[in-house]
């Protein structure tokens, strides 16, 4: 019984790291997301960002964007309320340890753009509207 422990143990962390990895999958196929990633929760690039995020409420809505702030080890939405989300693991996966800035994270899990702040919100609604599954989506209503 002693040798199927460390065995039991092993499981148990391959177990639960699999499951905090699933933190972006839950929204895959259903949303577009937009990380951004900043270590200061006060610095201005990140409040002008939001800001000019924020004005356009009804075309993030229209096109299925979440938005969430990734700054020190923990994950914010819009409106800087704690979201149950891994910030490490979403960092790694999508490479963003080095990174300060903004991330489009398209509905197949993707990474659609990187860009350091800011970055105008036309921009980005441009590229989602330039996608086949956005085009098939506006085609369809």
């Amino acid at each position: 019984m002693r040798s199927f422990t460390p065995l039991l143990i092993l499981l148990l962390i391959l177990l639960t790291s699999f499951v905090t990895a699933q933190d972006l999958d839950t929204y895959q196929w259903k949303n577009r997301i937009i990380l951004l990633k900043e270590s200061d929760m006060d610095s201005d690039w990140l409040k002008a960002q939001v800001k000019r995020l924020q004005s356009d409420m009804g075309k993030l809505n229209e096109r299925q964007l979440l938005v969430f702030i990734i700054s020190n080890e923990s994950v914010y939405d819009i409106e800087k309320n704690l979201v149950d989300l891994n910030a490490q693991t979403i960092v790694e996966h999508y490479g963003l340890d080095m990174f300060n800035g903004l991330a489009l994270i398209g509905k197949d899990g993707g990474i659609k753009m990187k860009e350091d702040f800011i970055v105008n919100p036309k921009i980005i609604f441009e590229l989602i509207d330039s996608m086949p599954m956005r085009q098939a989506e506006t085609q369809n209503r």
